[in-house]
């Protein structure tokens, strides 16, 4: 089996070049689709950049089997942030709302803290690394161009709708995981992330890491529910 990368650390200079890159990337797209007033052309816009989420999951997908064959307790697409690529294209496409709520409340939230704390013995060989920073940043991306662009807000329970959906979800895949031995929604235990948000021992942590993610949903929502007080009349 081939060796993972190893010695990245937090901030380093291949970290803080993938967060530029990122921080531009998530930016730079809903003040494109803003520009694009015709349909036509915004559509195909979408379209290319839904392509551009699959083919970086294919990529990491082929790299991941090339590195060291399928990993059922590590490569299933059984993460939030996996759900929340799937819901943020739809919605990027359908303007869905619960998964444009999803992909927004839960999804950027998590996603922000993910690209600033990775797991960095976690990536076999520099594709994933690649692939780790563009799955991430199409996870902030789209629901930014929802809401610059398309102008969709987060309905008054969106908080207990996402809070619905991961408890249904956990129940299989928290399955997956003891037949596995794998981790996914970090559900058997912490991520080694240099984060200090993720503290505690199972299954202590995962109460932790529910009430923070429902604070940071809370102030996610909290500007839209503001503008409503403001407007309302």
């Amino acid at each position: 089996m081939r060796q993972k990368l190893i010695g990245l650390e937090t901030f380093d200079t291949y970290h803080l070049i993938a967060l530029i890159c990122t921080f531009v990337f998530i930016i730079a797209i809903p003040l494109i689709g803003s520009k694009i007033y015709n349909k036509k052309k915004k559509q195909n816009f979408i379209i290319s950049l839904i392509s551009l989420a699959i083919i970086q999951e294919v990529v990491d997908y082929i790299s991941r089997i090339h590195f060291d064959g399928l990993n059922y307790a590590e490569d299933l697409p059984l993460h939030i942030c996996s759900y929340a690529l799937i819901m943020s294209s739809y919605a990027l496409y359908k303007k869905d709302q619960f998964c444009f709520e999803f992909s927004y409340l839960l999804g950027v939230t998590g996603t922000f803290f993910a690209i600033l704390t990775p797991e960095f013995n976690d990536f076999d060989g520099w594709t994933m690394y690649v692939t780790y920073f563009i799955h991430h940043g199409v996870i902030i991306a789209f629901p930014m161009w929802n809401i610059f662009v398309d102008k969709m807000s987060p309905r008054k329970y969106s908080i207990i709708y996402c809070l619905i959906f991961l408890a249904i979800m956990s129940i299989p895949v928290g399955i997956i995981c003891w037949i596995t031995g794998g981790n996914y929604m970090f559900l058997s235990r912490i991520p080694n992330a240099n984060n200090p948000l993720l503290f505690g021992e199972w299954p202590f942590y995962i109460i932790n890491c529910t009430i923070i993610g429902i604070v940071l949903m809370l102030i996610a929502k909290l500007p839209f529910d503001i503008k409503k007080i403001l407007f309302k009349n």
